[in-house]
C-alpha cells in the first residue's frame, strides 16, 4: 500500500478518535452532566450533539418516571394507635447536576431517600389526627400537605416528585383481631334481641 494512502488512513483514524474524545450525544430521553476532575462544568444539555474537552467526563441519566410501592409501614395516630399504611411514590430526575452531586449514579439511593422523606411526611400527618379523622376523611385530605412539603424537600436533590398517594390503611393484626372478637361478641346479643321481639309479637298477635 502506498505511503500516501497509509498517511490518509492514519489521519482519518486520528481525526475520528479526536471527534469521539471531543463530542457526545444526548437523546430526548436523557439528561447529561459534564465534569472535569469531579467538578461539574456543564448541565442542561438538549437532545443532540455536544462538544467537550478530551479530559471531560460525561454522565447520562434517564428522564423516565420511576414508580415505587411501599407496604406495611406502621404509623401512630394522635391517640397513639397504630396504623398499617401502604403507599407509593412516582418521581424523576429534574436537575441532573444536583442529582449527580447527591447520589452519583445510584438510582436506588435516590429512591430510598425520597421514600424516607415521604414516609416522614405521612408520619407527621397521621400523628396530628385521630383514627376516626383518618378513616372518615379523604386520603388526599391528610396527604396533600405531605406532598407539598416533600416536593420542596427533594428539589435540592435534583428530584421531582410526580405523585405520592396512600393506597391502603389498615389496623395492626393484634388490634384487628380484638375488633373482630368484639364484633363476634355483639352478634349473639343482637340475635337474642331480635328473637325476643319475635316472641313478643307472637304472644300479642294483631287482631282485625
Amino acid at each position: 500500500m502506498p505511503q500516501s494512502i497509509q498517511r490518509i488512513i492514519g489521519l482519518v483514524a486520528a481525526l475520528g478518535l479526536l471527534v469521539s474524545l471531543c463530542t457526545f450525544t444526548v437523546s430526548e430521553n436523557e439528561l447529561a452532566v459534564r465534569s472535569q476532575f469531579r467538578e461539574i462544568v456543564g448541565t442542561g444539555y438538549t437532545a443532540g450533539l455536544h462538544f467537550k474537552w478530551p479530559i471531560d467526563t460525561v454522565r447520562k441519566f434517564e428522564r423516565r418516571i420511576v414508580s415505587q410501592s411501599f407496604e406495611g409501614e406502621t404509623f401512630l395516630t394522635s391517640e397513639n394507635r397504630g396504623l398499617i399504611v401502604d403507599y407509593y411514590v412516582k418521581w424523576r430526575i429534574k436537575d441532573a447536576g444536583r442529582y449527580s452531586q447527591a447520589f452519583g449514579v445510584d438510582t436506588g439511593a435516590a429512591g430510598q431517600r425520597l421514600a424516607d422523606i415521604v414516609k416522614d411526611g405521612i408520619k407527621n400527618a397521621v400523628a396530628q389526627r385521630t383514627l376516626q379523622e383518618i378513616v372518615s376523611a379523604e386520603r388526599t385530605a391528610f396527604t396533600g400537605d405531605m406532598f407539598d412539603r416533600a416536593s420542596k424537600s427533594v428539589e435540592s436533590l435534583g428530584l421531582e416528585l410526580i405523585d405520592a398517594r396512600v393506597q391502603k390503611i389498615g389496623l395492626p393484626p393484634d388490634v384487628e383481631s380484638r375488633v373482630y372478637a368484639s364484633m363476634q361478641q355483639l352478634q349473639p346479643s343482637g340475635a337474642s334481641a331480635a328473637r325476643r321481639r319475635r316472641e313478643r309479637g307472637a304472644a300479642h298477635p294483631c287482631r282485625g
